[in-house]
């Protein structure tokens, strides 16, 4: 499973007293430069607006969730019914709920209000030899997500994966000192000069 999470125009947003919303996928956009520490090798990632479709959104049980924790569920869209709305438009896959009356609940819209909570996101999988393409562009890769084939949960994240230099370079040196080849640091500063 993997999770990929957006901030600016994707963050969550309260439309009235109770009412959220926000995209969880944002389409045609590239990420920041992210590392695969099963691949040891940094990429850039790209969904399709083809990734997701209609039929997507309605076969599968998609959780509303803070932080990616199951225990602090929010909404539910299972098979395309239930307290989370999800749909799809030319920028992206948009998700709106009423936050539910519980200690989580109203967490959340607290933490959005004061901007503590800007970030969407999502964990997804997809079949990688057949949905995703590999291209290169200025020595670094390229990864074409066309298909996703299933959705888990939709989340409300505090740190966006694809928002803010400063957090992606600290998580890529953490990654990287499970590197192996040593050649970590000099990664690390050839990445901040492309960022």
């Amino acid at each position: 499973m993997e999770i990929r999470s957006f901030g600016e125009n994707a963050a969550p947003k309260l439309l009235d007293e109770r009412m959220i919303e926000g995209y969880a996928i944002v389409f045609e956009r590239e990420s920041r430069v992210m590392y695969d520490l099963e691949r040891k090798r940094f990429f850039i990632e790209i969904i399709k607006s083809g990734a997701v479709s209609d039929e997507l959104l309605r076969d599968c049980d998609i959780k509303a969730l803070l932080e990616h924790n199951n225990q602090r569920l929010l909404a539910r869209c299972n098979n395309g019914s239930g307290s989370l709305s999800l749909c799809k438009d030319d920028y992206g896959c948009m998700y709106r709920f009423v936050s539910p009356n519980t200690q989580d609940g109203n967490f959340a819209i607290e933490m959005i209000r004061r901007g503590d909570l800007f970030g969407s996101s999502f964990a997804y999988i997809t079949d990688e030899k057949r949905n995703v393409e590999y291209s290169q562009r200025d020595g670094l890769l390229i990864r074409t997500v066309n298909k996703i084939d299933k959705l888990f949960d939709i989340s409300i994240v505090s740190d966006p994966a694809y928002f803010g230099t400063d957090v992606t370079v600290r998580s890529l040196e953490g990654c990287l000192q499970y590197d192996k080849d040593n050649n970590y640091q000099i990664k690390i500063e050839k990445l901040r000069t492309q960022i």
